[in-house]
């Protein structure tokens, strides 16, 4: 598939890895496709900098800062990886309520704001007793995500975290899953991989030997990570599971947007010319 190259695809940077940049910059070269990289720390927010109809914007950076540029760059006909036209503009701050009314399979969960001794022991029970996760949202890569096996552990950690100005989420705990992270594309899975869990850590990683790329998720697991991109009015997203040896699946997240180059380096597919080719396609048709 090739295109003319009055296309552009605009990538919003901010220190992200630098694999990422540079597979999406070459995949729009062997397309044709003009490659524009804007640095989100040094940008001017100069007017006549905003986007044309039919250009191409994905911002791989997770800053807020990544984020207004994103913004402020976007303009009616500009195609993104968002649903809805000006998506760029909205987010859900708790996506595990949006996947609960959706319908989706999610660990049992409950937000918590109080350090009442009372009501976090309800809270507990709630989500299956100890031991259970304690995930401090705004990280990733597991960071922020804590097993808690005691009550006196539970305690200090959400006094603290709670000083602090966080708002922990208190969540069911899956014991012995693999994890899975789904790449879904529009309204499909373009790749996928399981990683094993790791030695003395409850939290998989891809690791040499550990995390497979030539296994198939299930169809109802694909369609899951399918509901759960769109529900977040996304058309790209990283969807992360786990699964347990009967089969049984959790949804855990959805990542937009999201690291793929492990797809891409490892599992050999060309995520970035995927990704491009989608964008392009929408902004073919914006030019209409």
């Amino acid at each position: 598939m090739r295109f003319v190259r009055n296309l552009r695809f605009v990538c919003v940077n901010d220190s992200v890895p630098p694999q990422t940049p540079r597979s999406l910059k070459e995949a729009c070269a062997t397309r044709g496709i003009e490659y524009v990289e804007i640095d989100a720390r040094s940008f001017d927010y100069a007017p006549e900098k905003q986007l044309s109809r039919g250009d191409m914007m994905y911002r791989p950076a997770i800053s807020l800062v990544a984020m207004r540029v994103e913004q402020f760059l976007w303009n009616q006909g500009v195609a993104t990886f968002y649903a809805q036209p000006d998506g760029v503009f909205f987010g859900a701050i708790t996506p595990p309520l949006r996947f609960e009314r959706a319908g989706l399979p999610i660990p049992r969960t409950v937000y918590c704001s109080t350090t009442n001794r009372a009501m976090i022991q309800k809270y507990v029970e709630r989500v299956g007793g100890l031991p259970l996760i304690v995930k401090i949202l705004g990280h990733s890569r597991g960071v922020g995500v804590i097993r808690v096996d005691s009550l006196p552990a539970l305690y200090s950690l959400l006094d603290y975290e709670l000083s602090q100005g966080a708002n922990p989420l208190l969540a069911q705990y899956i014991d012995d899953a693999a994890h899975w992270r789904l790449l879904v594309l529009g309204d499909r899975v373009i790749a996928s991989y399981r990683n094993a869990p790791l030695p003395n850590d409850f939290r998989p990683h891809v690791a040499e030997g550990r995390t497979q790329f030539d296994v198939a998720p299930s169809k109802a697991m694909q369609d899951v990570a399918v509901r759960a991109v769109n529900s977040m009015r996304l058309e790209f997203g990283g969807v992360d599971f786990l699964q347990q040896a009967d089969g049984k699946f959790f949804l855990l997240e959805t990542n937009f947007p999201c690291y793929f180059y492990h797809a891409q380096e490892l599992g050999g597919i060309d995520v970035a010319g995927l990704m491009v080719d989608f964008l392009a396609a929408k902004a073919k048709e914006f030019e209409k």
